[in-house]
């Protein structure tokens, strides 16, 4: 046990009571996460157009950006949560969908960042726009929002970790049975992953950097130490993350995002060797016509 520890708490949701009973409820409950998850994505949508505005991006466009991105990292997180880590419940919910009004299946970030990369295509689809441009502000963005949710996730202790005596580690963490030991909380070292590279990308923000860069730097800086920290997790039989021959799905997911990282800096060095940092550049939409 060590003295420097950090001491047990939890933030509890509160409720706020309804004059009537609707649906068997006569309360609605506050979620501290959820609230936290919010104001990230509040706050990182107007970073986004902050970053688009330096480029001479108007705010709509950039709003409409940030909309096809969080509503289909939503989506994908909340889905491929089940679909990888809770498969039974994922196919109880495609022959049952009407389970998805009694049971929460989580949120998994990869499973955001694939649904981000994925709205960043739409957007680019259908407004006709550089896709590198989108991933670039996207990218920015994200460790923000990032930030947020796993200070959520800190707040109610829902990734525990191994027993240890490391300095930043949770006293008496409660899992399982008592007598609780001090264990690592992977919300709280996520958390302040994200908040280094959010301090990072403002510091690299101080000068225009070509289309593709945070886009690579994001994966390079988070999935090495996702990749480590996964292996902090507690076991299955604990409640811990499912494994695939060892690994959790996000240390595989981990591998991949590398991957990208590494190929978009690739793209980005010889679109640079080539005279052109920025690539196709953002046309705005035309005004429509005064009556």
């Amino acid at each position: 046990m060590t003295f420097l520890a950090i001491p047990w708490f939890r933030l509890d949701p509160w409720h706020i009571p309804l004059p009537f009973e609707i649906f068997g409820l006569d309360s609605i409950p506050i979620q501290p996460f959820g609230v936290l998850v919010a104001i990230g994505v509040l706050i990182s949508m107007r970073v986004g157009e902050w970053f688009g505005k330096l480029e001479g991006v108007s705010q709509s466009l950039m709003a409409d950006l940030a909309t096809h991105v969080v509503v289909t990292g939503f989506l994908c997180a909340y889905f491929l949560n089940a679909l990888f880590y809770e498969p039974d419940v994922f196919l109880e919910v495609l022959t049952n969908p009407t389970l998805l009004f009694k049971r929460y299946l989580g949120l998994s970030s990869y499973g955001g960042l694939i649904g981000g990369l994925l709205g960043v295509i739409i957007w680019q689809w259908r407004r006709l726009q550089p896709f590198m441009f989108a991933l670039d502000a996207g990218s920015f963005s994200f460790p923000i929002a990032f930030f947020f949710g796993r200070t959520g996730c800190f707040v109610v202790h829902d990734h525990p970790g191994l027993v240890t005596d490391f300095a930043l580690a949770v006293q008496d963490y409660h899992v399982g049975s008592p007598p609780y030991e001090t264990r690592h909380d992977l919300g709280l070292y996520e958390a302040i992953c994200a908040f280094f590279i959010t301090v990072l990308f403002f510091i690299l923000r101080r000068k225009r950097r070509p289309y593709g860069f945070y886009a690579a730097l994001l994966p390079i800086l988070y999935a090495p130490v996702r990749f480590s920290l996964d292996f902090l997790r507690i076991p299955p039989s604990q409640g811990g993350d499912t494994r695939y021959l060892g690994l959790t799905p996000a240390q595989y997911a981990s591998m991949a995002f590398f991957t990208f990282g590494v190929a978009i800096a690739i793209m980005t060095y010889r679109r640079c060797q080539r005279g052109e940092p920025y690539g196709k550049q953002v046309s705005l939409p035309m005004p429509k016509p005064s009556k």
